[in-house]
Parts: structure tokens; C-alpha cells; sequence
């Protein structure tokens, strides 16, 4: 994974409005770099669906190699992510 990958970048340009406050911070980080991501967006991409193989691996080097960076809405939310997108 090149270090600006962005989820522009695999799915394509945002389409349509962002009602909620859920579509807001997803749209706004449509254009940020993947490894740049807080672990909470990271989470959040993984539990809509998004992106999954490129945010998976993201997800998953981040639960090897770093620190939680306490952005997570409760303890655990990137590693249950994670599962849920392995389908454990």
C-alpha cells in the first residue's frame, strides 16, 4: 500500500449530500491518506463498508505495529472492526 492512498482514490469521488453527521466525516476523510487516518475513521470505513481490502490491511498493520492513538469510541472499536470485516 503506497503511503497516499486515499479512499478517493479506490472508490471514486464523493456523489451525493452529507446529511448526517456520519456522511460528514466520512466525506471529510475522502481525500486523506489512509496511514493518516485517525483510528477511529479507520473503524468507521471498516464498519460502512468502505474500501474494505485497502482499509483492512490499514486497520490490520495499525493493530501490529502502533499504539492506539485514542480517537476510538470505546476501547477495542479497531480490533472489533477488524473482526467484523473478516467476517469472524
Amino acid at each position: 500500500m503506497t503511503n497516499s492512498l486515499t479512499v478517493l482514490e479506490i472508490v471514486g469521488p464523493w456523489s451525493g449530500e452529507a446529511t448526517t453527521s456520519l456522511m460528514q466525516r466520512c466525506k471529510a476523510a475522502w481525500n486523506v491518506p489512509l496511514t493518516e487516518l485517525s483510528d477511529h475513521m479507520v473503524a468507521t470505513f471498516l464498519e460502512q463498508r468502505i474500501a474494505i481490502p485497502e482499509v483492512l490491511a490499514e486497520a490490520e498493520r495499525r493493530l501490529v505495529s502502533e499504539e492506539r492513538d485514542e480517537t476510538e469510541l470505546f476501547e477495542g472499536q479497531l480490533n472489533e472492526a477488524v473482526h467484523r470485516a473478516r467476517g469472524i
